[in-house]
């Protein structure tokens, strides 16, 4: 009997050939005016700005883009990727059981997610009912989503749009976290020096006893240059007195103790000032002076690196902040109203364009085999 539709049928078909043509045409019609289970479809529209309420947008990307037809901001980029990776669909259907709406019964048979799906006819699937771009002018994410029922396509564009600013604020704080932590101890190191150099200072203060060589030189300077100045006034009036005076007077013996106790002095100021006595406890003025000055200048050298370093550390920290990125969303989910898919006229058109020039290329070819 299945013989007899097949004869019946390859007759018609030699006598009226269009019908190759107006029966799938109309399977095609019956299926999406009557079977098709409608989609509606929610439109969002999102972008990256950074905390200084600048859009993260590259004039030269731009320019890029307007040749290579690329997107002109890396995040951008980055958002799309993520909406459209197994992470997000993973998180959609914890979140809102995505595959239970895929599988349900509002979707009809042919165009439903099969119950016994794979992971990978999962993601294709879903990346076959939402839409990802970016306007390479402004750098505008456009976001659409299609589901069975408006509701629930509003649903899972407010869930792509929440869960992606989570993943933006997420990767901004981590990088300026390492950032401001880099910062953070490059300048710890600057202040463990310093405070090396200023222990350096006091340890050096209490080994030898001194507050200020410089100081303490000076004043010794000062007590030799009096001294000596003593020692030339006694000088003179030894030479005067000797002249109207004996050796052995008293006045030329007192003044002859005075001058030998100065200059006994002079010398022992000078060794202070000039020579190292004994032990390593015990330099002289000049040697503690260049220590100290060594000290002072690694304690100088050791602020100015800190002062550096802090204002590194205040800027690094102003600009972390400005570069923190954000998805800002410029429209929320749409609640589609009407159906916008399956797109019934569109379909019908395109479909009977592609079988009557297929028809037209089928008869041409038989009739140019017949030919031969």
């Amino acid at each position: 009997m299945l013989k007899d539709y097949l004869n019946q049928a390859q007759t018609m078909i030699k006598k009226r050939p269009l019908l190759l043509v107006i029966v799938p045409w109309l399977l095609y019609a019956a299926y999406l005016t009557l079977i098709a289970a409608p989609k509606y479809e929610s439109t969002s529209q999102l972008v990256v700005k950074s905390a200084d309420g600048a859009n993260n947008f590259d004039p030269s990307a731009l320019l890029m883009s307007g040749v290579t037809g690329a997107p002109a901001s890396n995040e951008s980029q980055l958002v799309v990727a993520f909406i459209q990776s197994n992470d997000m669909l993973h998180y959609l259907d914890k979140a809102i059981d995505l595959s239970g709406h895929y599988t349900s019964s509002e979707g009809d048979i042919i165009s439903r997610l099969a119950s016994d799906h794979s992971n990978e006819a999962f993601l294709e699937y879903y990346l076959n009912n939402i839409d990802v771009l970016i306007n390479s002018d402004s750098s505008v994410i456009e976001l659409s989503v299609r589901a069975y029922n408006p509701e629930y396509a509003q649903l899972i564009s407010k869930t792509i749009v929440k869960r992606a600013e989570q993943f933006i604020n997420e990767i901004s704080n981590n990088l300026a976290k390492s950032r401001l932590a880099f910062a953070q101890s490059e300048h710890d190191i600057v202040e463990d020096k310093l405070q090396q150099a200023k222990l350096a200072l006091i340890n050096f203060q209490s080994k030898y006893n001194v507050l200020d060589p410089t100081a303490e030189g000076a004043a010794f300077q000062q007590i030799a240059f009096s001294l000596e100045a003593t020692l030339a006034q006694k000088q003179a009036e030894l030479s005067t007195l000797a002249g109207i005076m004996s050796a052995t007077a008293p006045e030329i013996v007192s003044l002859k103790r005075q001058i030998k106790a100065l200059e006994q002095q002079i010398t022992e100021q000078k060794t202070k000032i000039n020579d190292t006595q004994g032990s390593d406890a015990k330099l002289s003025i000049n040697q503690l002076m260049a220590q100290y000055s060594n000290l002072q200048v690694q304690v100088e050298l050791a602020l100015q690196a800190y002062g550096s370093s802090l204002m590194t550390l205040e800027n690094a920290r102003v600009d972390t902040y400005q570069q923190l990125q954000h998805l800002v969303t410029v429209e929320s989910p749409t609640l589609p109203d009407d159906a916008t898919y399956p797109k019934v006229i569109y379909n019908l058109v395109l479909l009977g364009v592609l079988l009557s020039m297929a028809f037209i290329a089928i008869r041409i070819v038989v009739a140019t085999i017949r030919e031969l």
